[in-house]
């Protein structure tokens, strides 16, 4: 898992890694400054399709499109349970 925080000191900070997501290892991507998490469309979810298309914005301007999610999915952190709706998202970070 890894934090990150913006330079200009947002207290917000994005956190990916790793999780157990339905008992399933998969890359999510939490941000307490957003309105949505997001997991990586690979995954072995149930997936549904949303009413309505959403625009995701990055930081660095980038504009993403999806009508996917995959909901009341459980994410366990550190030994504890959590649920959440996963917004899938196609984004791959250069190494």
């Amino acid at each position: 898992m890894e934090a990150e925080e913006e330079e200009s000191g947002d207290p917000h900070a994005v956190v990916t890694g790793m999780f157990p997501v339905n008992a399933l290892s998969n890359k999510v991507l939490f941000d307490a400054g957003a309105t949505h998490s997001f997991i990586n469309p690979t995954t072995a979810l149930t997936i549904e399709e949303t009413e309505v298309q959403l625009c995701v914005t990055t930081p660095v301007g980038s504009l993403y499109q999806t009508d996917l999610i995959a909901q009341n999915c459980s994410i366990t952190i550190q030994d504890r349970l959590f649920f959440a709706d996963l917004v899938l998202l196609g984004i791959h970070r250069p190494i």
